[in-house]
């Protein structure tokens, strides 16, 4: 879409804020939108799942890995498409290779997806126009994402919708195949419900949380993002979407990762931000920012923490430790699209016009 005059500036957190109603809509028609993938996956008995995408795609993929394979019993991997087609070359024919590409148009997507069906692996896709979309035709299945446009420079709610539709085809699969039953089925589920019915407040407090510190956001330089377990595909979807929102560079940890060097290059100069879910390394996250505390005040963190402190984003979060990525994202989805409009960015007028095409990368 070249006419970004008729995008709205605050299309962003339209798409934010529309987000819990995508992603309830996913949960309840959720038999319908996952028939094609259960049946063929009960009829192959498939021993392996590869999810590929480039960017929020792969964020998603990442973000959902683990309780898909929880879920199914089999392994499940997550990887860019180019390094999946570099790195491997040991095949099983029950293998099934998820493309993601929320466009449909992923050059990289495509190429991995060539080079699944060469080796006899089947293909699925998951996109927002599902079989219209270019990826559609080299998938085996092709699938919609199920969030409905999403014109808007940097994509959010695409990202939860990829998460709740590989979430649901790992949950209705699994009860297909007998590897849960229908009680874990419906705790489950019951448990996606709550936390999507929590995010409404969590937009809110969020906004809130971003105005108490604006004046501190804006004089950031340089801000690192560090995190842990279910989150950490948040820590790389969060680095990316306030890197394209206020465009300059953000970076993104895991917490022991960080104290394995990047602790070196903190200075007042540093903005911290922490996402301290409930979980056993909640403690030791807090233990970090309160030792950084002498190398920089700009620190930030992201949790159910009863500290009083109004930098933080304190809130009582569900904190479902398999779904947490579904609130934990949202704080930093609303600083990007805030921060970059308080520094006068559009963020849905891209700094580098026809970029995709100009490099091929689309």
């Amino acid at each position: 879409m070249d006419n970004y005059d008729a995008i709205s500036e605050n299309a962003m957190l339209e798409y934010i804020r529309e987000t819990p109603i995508v992603l309830k809509n996913i949960l309840d028609n959720r038999k319908e939108y996952t028939k094609e993938f259960v049946e063929d996956f009960v009829e192959n008995k498939y021993e392996k799942v590869i999810i590929i995408g480039s960017g929020t795609s792969y964020h998603g993929g990442l973000s959902s890995r683990a309780f898909m394979e929880k879920t199914l019993k089999v392994t499940v991997d997550a990887n860019y498409p180019l390094l999946y087609k570099n790195f491997t070359s040991v095949f099983n024919e029950k293998t099934v290779v998820i493309g993601i590409s929320q466009g449909g148009e992923s050059k990289s997507t495509i190429q991995g997806l060539e080079y699944s069906k060469e080796h006899g692996c089947k293909t699925v896709s998951i996109t927002e126009t599902g079989k219209d979309s270019k990826l559609a035709k080299y998938s085996d299945i092709s699938l919609c994402m199920q969030c409905g446009p999403e014109v808007a420079g940097p994509k959010t709610k695409g990202y939860q919708a990829t998460m709740m539709m590989l979430n649901i085809l790992a949950l209705e699969t699994g009860l297909a195949t007998k590897t849960i039953d229908i009680e874990e089925y419906e705790a489950v589920l019951a448990r996606l419900y709550k936390v999507v019915d929590n995010q409404n407040k969590i937009i809110e407090e969020s906004i809130k949380w971003y105005d108490r510190n604006r004046e501190d956001f804006l004089t950031a330089k340089r801000i690192i993002i560090v995190g842990y377990k279910n989150n950490f595909g948040n820590v790389l979807e969060s680095r990316l979407k306030i890197e394209e929102a206020v465009r300059y560079g953000i970076e993104g940890y895991e917490l022991e990762e960080f104290m394995h060097g990047i602790y070196h290059s903190i200075d007042e100069g540093v903005h911290l931000i922490y996402i301290a879910q409930d979980d056993e390394f909640k403690e030791r996250s807090i233990k970090l920012r309160d030792f950084m505390h002498d190398y920089s005040s700009h620190e930030f963190m992201i949790g159910d923490l009863g500290l009083n402190n109004p930098m933080n984003m304190d809130f009582k979060f569900v904190n479902d430790k398999e779904f947490c990525a579904f609130e934990y994202i949202i704080p930093l989805q609303c600083l990007a699209f805030y921060l970059s409009k308080d520094l006068g960015i559009n963020a849905n007028i891209p700094k580098i016009k026809n970029f995709h095409y100009l490099i091929g990368s689309k």
